[in-house]
């Protein structure tokens, strides 16, 4: 019996973890997996778009996915408007995340007024911000 429990036990684990990676499959760069091939002038151009447009990205110094999103960016990530949810790292920006409601992160906070959860590459920013 005990070997069965572990057999299942591991089949479940297997098939799950499996389901967690095809899920967040494709270039880790962003979340459509596909790699943006923008030249650091471009990415440049966008995070400053991003920021006059009034975009705020969410994230915490612990997040893999943040980490990808500001590798997506390269030098240009320099130019978000970024907000660290970490309490750790900073109380007072986190309390902001708080404020504003944020449960995940990567969140993005668009000209619109809506949220978009998850990576996402600076091409679909730009087109959801307009500024492409």
């Amino acid at each position: 019996m005990r070997k069965i429990f572990l057999i299942l036990t591991s089949f479940v684990l297997i098939v799950g973890l499996s389901g967690c990676i095809k899920i967040n499959g494709g270039d880790p760069q962003n979340g459509n997996g596909t790699q943006d091939e923008l030249t650091g002038e471009e990415l440049t151009k966008i995070a400053k778009c991003l920021t006059e447009k009034g975009v705020k990205m969410y994230g915490a110094v612990w997040c893999s996915h943040c980490s990808n999103q500001k590798k997506a960016f390269g030098d240009a990530f320099q130019y978000i408007n970024y907000i660290e949810c970490d309490a750790n790292t900073n109380l007072e920006t986190a309390k902001i995340c708080v404020e504003e409601g944020i449960e995940g992160v990567p969140a993005w906070d668009l000209p619109d007024g809506s949220r978009k959860a998850g990576e996402t590459s600076p091409t679909e920013l730009a087109e959801l911000a307009g500024c492409l």
